[in-house]
C-alpha cells in the first residue's frame, strides 16, 4: 500500500493514530479471510475487542511511501488470540513490528468467549514479530483533583458503539506538549485496554514520567475514575 496524505501528520509521515487504524484494518481483513471477521462474529452474537497492544517503531512510513503490511495469527490461548504485524519498506527494511492481543465478547453481556470456537479457522504461526509480549502496565498515582474533562464524541465511536481503540491513542497524544512531540520520536508504545468508553462519556487524560523520555498515561472516566486504558510510551530525541 501507499501512505496517503489523510493518514499523515504534520511531519508528512504516518501518524501514530493512523498506524493503529491500519493494524486494526489488517486484523479484520485477515480474520474475515479465515471466517472469523466482524460479520461472522455478529451473526453469532459476538464481537472482537483489542485488550493489549505493543508496537516497536524503527521508523514511521512517510507520505507517499510504498510499504508492505504483513499480519499473522499466533497460537491462541484460552480466551485470547495473539496476532503479530510487520511493516516493511520497498527495500525490505523493517519499519514497524507489533503484537496485539484480541478477545471475543458476547454482545449481550460482554462476557469473554473461548477461542476454541474457531478451531480449524486459524492457522497459527510460530514466527514472532516481537520477542516480548504486550506488558501489563501498572497504575498511575492519580491526583486528588482531576483536570478538566472532555467528552467522547460521535466521531470517536466504532461499529460496536464504543470508542475505537485508535481514538484512545489520539486522546493520549493530544495531551502531550506540542514542542515535545515535534522534538521527539516515538520508539515504543504499549497499551492496555481496560474498559469501553461510550458516547458522551466524560474522560480525562493524565500522564506521568517514569524515566527519561518514558511516560505512563491513563485515560479514565471523569465520573467515577474507572480507567478506560493505560499506555506507556518511550521516546528518543528526533535529530
Amino acid at each position: 500500500m501507499t501512505i496517503p496524505s489523510y493518514l499523515a501528520d504534520e511531519q508528512a509521515q504516518l501518524s501514530v493514530t493512523s498506524l493503529f487504524k491500519l493494524l486494526q484494518e489488517a486484523s479484520d481483513r485477515h480474520a474475515a479471510l479465515l471466517g472469523a471477521g466482524w460479520f461472522d462474529l455478529q451473526d453469532r452474537g459476538f464481537f472482537w475487542v483489542l485488550t493489549k497492544m505493543l508496537v516497536h517503531i524503527n521508523r514511521f512510513p512517510k507520505w507517499q511511501e510504498e510499504v508492505l503490511l504483513r499480519t499473522w495469527v499466533r497460537a491462541s490461548e484460552a480466551a485470547t488470540s495473539p496476532r503479530d504485524f510487520e511493516i516493511e519498506d520497498a527495500d525490505g527494511n523493517l519499519l514497524v513490528s507489533a503484537r496485539a492481543i484480541w478477545a471475543i465478547l458476547d454482545t449481550e453481556q460482554g462476557r469473554p468467549q473461548r477461542m476454541d470456537m474457531f478451531d480449524g479457522h486459524f492457522l497459527p504461526q510460530e514466527r514472532c514479530a516481537l520477542d516480548r509480549r504486550p506488558p501489563k502496565i501498572g497504575p498511575l498515582t492519580l491526583p486528588d483533583t482531576l483536570p478538566e474533562a472532555k467528552t467522547a464524541l460521535y466521531s470517536d465511536l466504532d461499529m460496536n458503539h464504543h470508542v475505537n481503540n485508535a481514538h484512545y491513542i489520539q486522546w493520549a497524544f493530544d495531551s502531550f506538549d506540542k514542542d515535545f512531540l515535534r522534538s521527539h520520536r516515538l520508539t515504543d508504545i504499549a497499551v492496555n485496554f481496560i474498559a469501553q468508553a461510550k458516547l458522551a462519556d466524560p474522560y480525562v487524560v493524565i500522564s506521568q514520567p517514569v524515566a527519561d523520555n518514558s511516560f505512563k498515561t491513563a485515560i479514565l472516566s471523569a465520573n467515577d475514575r474507572t480507567e478506560f486504558c493505560r499506555l506507556q510510551t518511550d521516546w528518543t530525541l528526533d535529530h
